[in-house]
């Protein structure tokens, strides 16, 4: 069970995340997919 605190700082690191992308596309869509695959994990 994810608490509300752990789902704002997650979308945090996902919005960093977006923002390097701009610099470097390809390295963020993996680290995104890999941050969306372990919020999506039971």
């Amino acid at each position: 069970m994810t608490s509300f605190a752990d789902l704002v700082i997650s979308l945090n690191l996902v919005l960093a995340g977006l923002r390097l992308g701009l610099k470097n596309r390809q390295v963020s869509e993996k680290w995104v997919s890999d941050v969306c695959s372990y919020l999506v994990a039971p």
